[in-house]
């Protein structure tokens, strides 16, 4: 199933959260919300986010959520999503999780 990202500054401070997805070129790609039709949730009539959504492409994987904690975070954001190895990175940090979560059940 293909799925599609969005990405709404007013949205992500809103509701403080925001989701980490990469794309078809392992490229981090910050979304706020995601469907499974090229028509953004967004631009439903009642939706508040229409007018300052943008659209993010086709992702591929699902990495992790980002919370949002204040103006500051947009630095922090853009640090990861400009890092090469953002994929690499959040990849071993789960594997690494797994295997604490190992030892600590053993």
């Amino acid at each position: 199933m293909t799925i599609y990202g969005w990405y709404s500054e007013e949205a992500f401070k809103t509701n403080k959260i925001g989701y980490l997805y990469t794309d078809k070129n392992n490229i981090s790609k910050l979304c706020t919300i995601v469907s499974d039709g090229e028509v953004c949730p967004y631009y439903q009539s009642l939706n508040i986010y229409k007018e300052t959504v943008v659209f993010v492409g086709e992702l591929n994987k699902f990495i992790c959520p980002i919370h949002y904690q204040g103006d500051t975070e947009k630095d922090k954001i853009e640090n990861i999503l400009n890092d090469a190895n953002t994929y690499e990175i959040l990849t071993k940090s789960v594997t690494n999780r797994k295997e604490r979560l190992l030892k600590l059940g053993s």
